[in-house]
């Protein structure tokens, strides 16, 4: 019973104090390299450089912070730490202006001048030939879309994390996301952008039991300071989704949950396929190897949807399965680690 009491006590005690307010995130050291509308490429740069520079692509529907939310559970952090110079794309936050911008223009060339930006970068001020490629969840989509589209030879290697190619292997979300069930086009044609609040509704209904947990994790572990604050940043990042760009989520949404067009090579065996800005999405173009992380408790791209590059990639692809969900594996211990051993395997 005192166990009880104790920790309903801690618990009230520390909701009073409102943490999610006063959490923040993103304050690992940086300079911001490049902007075009809302993106910035965000550079990271170590004391001392001593491994090859890696470029990540964020998910456009979530901010960045994820890879760096606090000191001790921040991908970036220990990336620099290790001696690795980081170039991130910050997608930023649509306006009404934006909604009419395609797909294309996020994948192509958004994304593609960051990424010229960042080699040029790492080349100039590092010596480096080469920078390998991270992509976490759609972040990982869009940039194998854009490799598959125009590898620039100063990638050398691509590993996503949590990132979802086999779209029709997506669980729940493939079920709710069929032509014949999601009014897609008289949504984007009635709001515009895809609105942040009804995605984060969508996604918290894909595993309502996870509203439960949630609370009763910060119940049980209220006396942990430690978990508190981890508890309180992820609530921050969580409430804090981007809207979709209206014509680039119709885009997105016919061509990868619709479609399933990144995994079906028959389409241009026939004549048809995906084509962005007059260049085919073929994944079987891109060569270079990919090294595919799952998550193994991902309700948001489960196993089968993630591996499903190794059914699409034209080069070696290996896949290997970190313990965690779709956001606790961006902020666990083994993540960071597997990077590291990633990028020394080159090395």
């Amino acid at each position: 019973m005192q166990t009880l009491l104790r920790r309903n006590m801690a618990t009230v005690e520390f909701l009073a104090q409102d943490p999610v307010a006063s959490a923040r995130s993103g304050e690992t050291p940086h300079a911001v390299l490049h902007r075009q509308n809302k993106l910035a490429l965000r550079h990271f740069a170590p004391t001392s450089p001593r491994r090859a520079p890696v470029f990540i692509s964020m998910p456009l529907i979530n901010t960045w912070t994820i890879f760096d939310l606090l000191p001790g559970r921040s991908v970036i952090e220990a990336l620099v730490q290790a001696g690795v110079p980081v170039y991130l794309v910050d997608w930023g936050r649509p306006g009404d202006e934006d909604e009419d911008r395609d797909l294309a223009y996020y994948v192509a060339e958004l994304l593609g001048r960051a990424l010229q930006r960042s080699v040029r970068h790492a080349r100039d001020h590092y010596g480096a030939e080469h920078v390998d490629a991270i992509g976490y969840c759609v972040g990982g989509t869009f940039l194998s879309m854009h490799l598959a589209r125009h590898t620039p030879p100063a990638v050398r290697r691509l590993a996503l994390l949590a990132t979802p190619i086999d779209f029709h292997a997506s669980g729940r979300l493939a079920v709710w996301a069929r032509p014949e069930t999601f009014p897609l086009d008289t949504l984007i044609d009635s709001v515009g952008n895809y609105p942040a609040d009804l995605m984060r509704a969508s996604f918290s209904w894909l595993k309502p039991s996870g509203q439960t947990g949630k609370w009763f994790s910060l119940w049980e572990r209220s006396e942990d300071p430690a978990f508190r604050e981890l508890w309180a940043h992820l609530e921050k990042w969580a409430g804090d989704n981007v809207d979709f760009p209206g014509e680039a989520y119709r885009a997105y949404v016919r061509g990868c949950y619709f479609d399933n067009a990144l995994i079906r090579r028959d389409s241009f065996a026939t004549g048809g396929g995906w084509v962005l800005n007059g260049s085919p999405v073929d994944l079987s173009r891109c060569s270079i190897p990919a090294l595919v992380l799952a998550a193994g408790s991902d309700h948001i791209c489960p196993e089968a949807a993630a591996n499903g590059l190794a059914a699409a990639w034209g080069g070696p692809v290996t896949t290997e399965t970190l313990q965690g969900g779709h956001v606790g594996v961006c902020v666990g211990k083994r993540l960071p680690a597997r990077l590291l051993a990633w990028i020394e395997e080159a090395a």
